[in-house]
């Protein structure tokens, strides 16, 4: 069985529920853990607990708030659309510690897990701070980038504007 850990931001965009909602569903998989990064006090571990919820997934996945707004990793502010527009109810924020988040990538790597990175990559790099080498010998998927052009007709971005990539400080 493939085992997948999924490092997300989800709550900014649809894209981020729609990859939780497929692998959820996805037959012969084992979820690992979901992390969050650039959280807001837990408020997108929220939204993944939401949707655990939902599946009757929250207590045999684990899942944590990793790397907080609040602690100046980003150089940019981050927001979220008014939850009502994507939420049908509100959802309170759990509790949680960027520590947490990262003990449970390396929970997931020394599970053998893929790690799949939807949003910027800063837990990705506390993790490899407190455990230098960790991703040198783990399987990565990342999601971001600017590789070519941008044709005709779509938003003329340039590689300085890849949110992921970008959005992080160090």
């Amino acid at each position: 069985m493939k085992k997948i850990h999924l490092d997300t931001d989800i709550g900014g965009d649809m894209d981020d529920l729609c990859a939780l909602a497929m692998l959820l569903k996805w037959p012969d998989l084992d979820i690992t853990g979901v992390t969050t990064v650039s959280d807001e006090d837990g408020r997108r571990a929220g939204y993944v607990r939401y949707v655990l919820d939902l599946m009757d997934r929250s207590t045999d996945i684990p899942y944590a708030a990793g790397a907080d707004v609040s602690r100046g990793y980003y150089r940019y502010p981050l927001g979220y659309p008014p939850e009502e527009e994507n939420w049908p109810e509100p959802i309170t924020p759990p509790p949680g510690s960027p520590e947490k988040a990262i003990a449970l990538l390396k929970h997931s790597i020394e599970q053998g897990a893929t790690i799949v990175a939807i949003g910027p990559f800063t837990n990705l790099m506390l993790l490899e701070k407190q455990y230098p080498g960790i991703l040198s010998h783990t399987n990565l998927f990342l999601m971001g980038g600017y590789v070519f052009d941008i044709p005709a007709g779509y938003p003329q971005w340039h590689r300085e504007d890849d949110y992921n990539i970008q959005v992080d400080v160090s």
